[in-house]
């Protein structure tokens, strides 16, 4: 390909079209290349670009937590599209022993055995301290509300790298207990009412959201499930699908006889899908089902949504002597084909939080 008149082999619009295919560490050291790619890669709409390219193919990132009680911190790894591991060394800069507990565009938010948090980048190896540990921190992008009775709700933001606190009278007499999922500009929590503190809510499970442009708490109600004569049981869990808020229904089948012998007969799994997201919030809540998988005759319980394809977890009760253990499998279903397949990263001795994350030269440190 000949020069442009500028003397450029590749016009402008082609050169950001193939640097922002290009993994993180490769542009990291392309800073060295001149001073006009190092400022490009600290622009705005080439970090978005960037991004945007990421999100297309994200890894799995797997937290593994020790069931037992160890001093053993917890380990990560990654698992490419291709389903090959890496590890996740990465994170080890940030703090030993911390949880992710949120991700969201490259960043991951990290909960330190001494209840604090930080964000960190570990594509760029950036780290920001919060200079506050209340127990309802977050970020401009995550927000941490886990396993506590609201009093408090503080926002952090990255442009100006300080507090301010929101508005959560509604969400006061409710405990938030799941991990948050991002979607539509918002973040979603499964929740319930707290009897201790004289709640008149619905003791039944709800949802809570915050729309993170407005700093706005609402409360939302989910799909309902209906338990038919082959079930007996359902759980709940929270996914994001194409930037929609989704929900997975896992159903038991039996009867809770059989479970209580261990004699389970299988499971169901029902994906809904919020498909007014951005608008409920007027519009009321508008759930559409997409699909209903199995009955498979094993107990698989959906962990995520995995790009096309859902990451579910199974547990298997053994005997190992007098005692009994637990062994774990995590897998991959195709919810098209219902094809099951094993991932290569599972230790019986562990049990998994799964993330989706893709590399991103988002900076977690507040501009100056």
């Amino acid at each position: 390909m000949g020069e442009n008149e500028k003397g450029e082999i590749f016009s402008y619009d082609v050169m950001i079209h193939i640097l922002k295919r290009l993994p993180v560490k490769s542009l990291m050291r392309f800073n060295c290349v001149s001073k006009n790619w190092a400022n490009l890669f600290r622009t705005p709409h080439f970090i978005a670009q960037h991004l945007r390219h990421s999100n297309q193919s994200p890894f799995l990132l797997l937290q593994r937590i020790r069931r037992s009680p160890t001093s053993t911190p917890s380990s990560f790894c990654l698992i490419g599209p291709d389903l090959t591991v890496h590890e996740f060394p990465y994170l080890d800069f940030a703090s030993n022993g911390a949880k992710v507990v949120g991700s969201c565009n490259g960043l991951l938010c990290l909960r330190h055995s001494n209840h604090a948090l930080s964000i960190c980048n570990p594509a760029t190896r950036q780290v920001t301290q919060s200079d506050d540990d209340d127990d309802n921190d977050g970020n401009d992008g995550i927000v941490v509300l886990d396993d506590i009775h609201v009093n408090q709700v503080e926002v952090y933001s990255l442009a100006s790298g300080s507090w301010r606190q929101v508005d959560a009278t509604n969400l006061q007499n409710l405990c938030p207990f799941s991990n948050a999922v991002a979607a539509g500009g918002g973040m979603f929590w499964k929740a319930t009412a707290s009897p201790e503190l004289g709640s008149s809510q619905d003791p039944d499970e709800c949802l809570v959201s915050f729309d993170i442009g407005r700093d706005d708490f609402r409360l939302l109600r989910g799909p309902e499930s209906h338990l038919s004569l082959t079930t007996y049981s359902c759980n709940s869990v929270l996914a994001e699908y194409v930037d929609k808020l989704a929900i997975f229904h896992q159903f038991m089948m039996g009867n809770s006889d059989n479970f209580m012998t261990g004699i389970v007969q299988g499971s169901l799994i029902d994906l809904w899908v919020l498909d007014n997201t951005q608008t409920y919030a007027v519009e009321g809540e508008r759930w559409i089902k997409l699909y209903t998988l199995g009955p498979f005759s094993r107990i698989l319980y959906p962990i995520s949504i995995w790009g096309d394809q859902i990451v579910c977890r199974e547990e298997l009760f053994e005997l190992d002597g007098e005692y009994g253990r637990v062994k774990t499998t995590l897998s991959i279903l195709n919810p098209y084909s219902s094809e099951l397949k094993n991932l290569p990263a599972h230790r019986n001795d562990n049990y998994y939080v799964s993330f989706n994350y893709a590399e991103s030269l988002v900076s977690s440190q507040h501009s100056a």
